[in-house]
């Protein structure tokens, strides 16, 4: 018997990524606009997704909904990084996942950041994520961290 390769589709390009992301944040603003919501693009107000957040957890949803508003949260935050910063979206194929990234190439996983809010509470502020994209220094009070490249990857880059 001849077994057959699974095919499995290719990851999305970086411009499907953006495309899927910016409108997964739009339906955000929008469906959060009915529930009496004002989300916009203006970086001033980006402490309302926290504020969103705590509210949401309040009224106790069920794990298909927190689903959803993790990927249209996460979608919202990531496309304020974008609108309002040089960052892009990326798929990084290593975590599967939509990232933002910098042009120094430093990526943050804005899904996985509102997933954290939602499910471990206030000390992953997405405030403070979007700051420390936006400046690159981390708010007083938080820990923010820079992945550097590793041992081996320093030393090829000297020689």
């Amino acid at each position: 018997m001849v077994g057959r390769k699974s095919q499995q589709e290719p990851p999305p390009s970086d411009a499907e990524t953006a495309e899927h992301m910016r409108s997964l944040a739009e339906l955000f603003v929008e469906h959060t606009r009915e529930d009496g919501y004002a989300f916009d693009w203006d970086p001033a107000f980006i402490h309302h997704l926290d504020n969103y957040c705590a509210e949401f957890v309040a009224s106790k949803p069920t794990p298909e909904v927190i689903h959803s508003v993790i990927m249209g949260a996460g979608a919202y935050l990531g496309e304020m990084i974008i609108r309002n910063g040089d960052w892009k979206w990326v798929y990084c194929t290593d975590e599967k996942a939509a990232a933002v990234e910098s042009p120094e190439e430093l990526r943050g996983y804005p899904h996985n950041k509102v997933a954290k809010r939602i499910h471990d509470g206030s000390e992953h502020n997405l405030e403070a994520f979007f700051k420390y994209a936006m400046t690159g220094e981390a708010p007083h009070g938080t820990i923010a961290r820079v992945s550097k490249p590793s041992w081996w990857q320093r030393l090829r880059s000297r020689a």
